[in-house]
């Protein structure tokens, strides 16, 4: 499986309840599509997995799958804890029909490296799937090393890309230096993406495409077809948006973005709350500045 170019890290619509909202969802993988990504994460921690239901995990896969109908490839993104937690689900989203599982590193438990390389190869065994490896350590507190990376990647074989996480530029370069002949090292962090892709990622995974994802697209082609100048100058034009919709906790001020845009995200759930009027402001001011659609100038009283 080749996991290359843009997956966006799609936002969950739901209720206050806590419920997927079907239409959003289904509308917002058919805009994603439309605009030319690659590839789709559902769930993960945009997706807001650790606060959804069981139920509502496995209905989020369903609808994915269902509404994509192939067209691009569904991961799941599974941000479990523990072995068998990240196991189950993981068989249900194979069953279900997504093309491969990206797994986060497991958290509070705090591993060794040969606890991660084992875990993977446990993983593996019981999936038989393609697999993703995540690695996110300002979340975790653990952080995959690529030394590791590059023995999982030669004895756990279905492992196919890697979302990597680290503000680590010269980490990135060693990961990229050792496994990006074999599989896909895929950026994950806006503020560093065109820059990995420079160095030699094959793709992102951004939560920002869900507002503009053919920027992202365009940034990837870009740098492909060595213009790279032009992509840094995009980078740099988005940049105000991409530090606004992460002056808080994501998704919140990133769900508030496509309200703002006309794409229907629903609420965001506890324990994360709305963004402050603040962060809401800054928002609108670097959408307005970039001509985003369906944003209007604030009116007295008027929220997000």
């Amino acid at each position: 499986m080749n996991l290359e170019g843009i997956m966006t890290a799609l936002v969950t619509p739901m209720n206050e309840q806590g419920e997927i909202i079907e239409d959003a969802l289904r509308q917002l993988i058919t805009f994603q599509i439309s605009k030319g990504v690659q590839s789709l994460l559902i769930l993960g921690g945009t997706g807001e997995y650790v606060q959804l239901s069981t139920k509502e995990r496995k209905r989020a896969i369903d609808i994915a799958v269902h509404e994509t109908k192939g067209r691009v490839p569904v991961v799941a993104g599974i941000i479990e804890p523990g072995l068998w937690g990240s196991i189950e689900i993981s068989l249900y989203a194979k069953s279900a029909g997504a093309d491969a599982v990206m797994l986060v590193s497991p958290y509070y438990v705090h591993p060794s490296q040969e606890g991660l390389f084992e875990y993977y190869r446990k993983v593996d065994r019981a999936l038989g799937m393609p697999l993703v490896l995540y690695n996110i350590p300002y979340r975790t507190s653990v952080n995959v090393l690529p030394e590791t990376v590059e023995k999982i990647v030669k004895e756990v074989p279905n492992v196919v890309a890697i979302k990597e996480c680290t503000p680590n530029i010269a980490q990135v370069i060693d990961l990229i230096r050792r496994v990006g002949d074999k599989i896909s090292v895929l950026s994950g962090e806006e503020f560093f993406a065109v820059t990995e892709l420079i160095l030699g990622a094959k793709g992102a995974i951004m939560a920002s495409a869900n507002v503009v994802p053919e920027v992202w697209v365009t940034m990837w082609k870009l740098v492909r077809e060595k213009r790279v100048d032009e992509a840094v100058a995009m980078n740099a034009k988005y940049f105000p948006f991409f530090q606004a919709i992460f002056r808080e906790t994501n998704p919140g001020p990133l769900k508030a973005a496509m309200t703002m845009a006309g794409l229907s995200a629903g609420s965001v759930s506890l324990p994360l709350v709305p963004p402050s009027a603040s962060t809401i402001e800054a928002v609108r001011k670097a959408m307005q500045d970039l001509g985003l659609p369906n944003v209007a100038p604030r009116k007295e009283g008027a929220g997000a």
